[in-house]
């Protein structure tokens, strides 16, 4: 259990301040918790202790909150872990290493970095932090975000500029790139975050290189049950795939061989092509591509190689996996059609 970030001081939560924008994704404009600190170690955390789980108590933010906080959570000894944020820490290394020291300084469990979206140089901050922190937590939500009402022009967040930070479905491809990145950068374990709507999702985050994942949007749209739910697809993924644990599973992804790239008018070409007991002539392909490179005629699948730039958006879009890249087409044509 991750509890949410407390601050030597309550944040002031503007109302509205949760938005679905879109399925699966959330705008949020919460802050850290509303609770005293005091209150939340003192009445909160022997509550969410006595649940049996691990617990990972999220801090922040500056160097000295974390120093107050470190000491109060080492004293009330109900923190299994301690994670703390670096969302609202500028960039600047040397301030980067003072806020994990002021934490690690003052607990004896192992400290966890959660790491922005917002990091240009993850290398460096890698460099910075590796000889302090035990793990890696990867990543924050991505923002600042806007949405408005285009009839009031109103925000729908309460926050005085409107604006929070993005979460859910819409940013998963960011964290399966943090999470790669950092299994190519440093030995300690890897939490993957962000976008978690399916047990492929969780999958994609083990191969990535993540030792554990941590999932909130998903429980907060559909509720706690999710948990459940997918650590059991989790299990019958891995079973039908021949995983015998998560560890064979971690950094698969990295492991991949014999991998060609293929360039745009140079050398060898991939092309769309179709299994045609799969498709059901829903037209998605013929639709979606602007450059008119796909037609049917008669349930027939055309393909104009001259059109076709191998974009690979056809083979992403159909609902039914018929088609895919390849180097040959699987279907039997005449002049231009492959």
């Amino acid at each position: 259990m991750v509890t949410k970030t407390i601050s030597v001081r309550p944040a002031r939560v503007p109302i509205p301040n949760i938005y679905s924008p879109f399925s699966g994704s959330l705008l949020n404009a919460e802050l850290w918790s509303e609770l005293d600190y005091r209150i939340f170690i003192d009445q909160v955390l022997p509550q969410i202790k006595a649940l049996g789980l691990p617990v990972i108590v999220s801090v922040g933010y500056s160097a000295d909150d974390l120093k107050i906080l470190g000491a109060a959570l080492e004293q009330s000894g109900l923190a299994d872990a301690v994670e703390f944020s670096i969302h609202y820490i500028d960039k600047d290394i040397f301030n980067l290493q003072r806020t994990a020291a002021a934490i690690k300084d003052q607990v004896s469990v192992p400290v966890l970095a959660k790491l922005s979206p917002s990091i240009g140089d993850l290398e460096a901050v890698v460099r910075a932090l590796d000889a302090t922190v035990d793990a890696y937590v990867a990543i924050n939500s991505v923002g600042p975000a806007l949405d408005f009402d285009i009839e009031t022009r109103l925000p729908v967040l309460g926050s005085e500029d409107g604006r929070g930070w993005l979460s859910g479905r819409a940013i998963l491809p960011i964290g399966l790139h943090f999470v790669a990145a950092l299994y190519s950068l440093t030995a300690k374990p890897v939490i993957g975050v962000g976008g978690i709507s399916s047990a492929a999702d969780v999958v994609k985050y083990f191969m990535a290189g993540a030792a554990a994942v941590q999932i909130c949007s998903l429980s907060i749209l559909k509720g706690p049950q999710v948990y459940r739910e997918l650590a059991q697809q989790l299990s019958d993924w891995m079973d039908g795939h021949g995983y015998q644990n998560l560890e064979s599973l971690k950094g698969a992804f990295h492991r991949q061989q014999g991998r060609t790239l293929f360039f745009l008018n140079e050398g060898a070409q991939l092309f769309p092509s179709i299994q045609m007991d799969k498709c059901n002539f829903c037209d998605r392909c013929v639709r979606s591509c602007i450059h008119h490179a796909i037609q049917f005629e008669n349930q027939i699948f055309n393909l104009d190689k001259s059109k076709c730039v191998s974009c690979g958006l056809c083979v992403s879009l159909c609902p039914k996996s018929a088609l895919r890249l390849g180097t040959a087409s699987l279907t039997k044509s005449t002049g231009s059609t492959g």
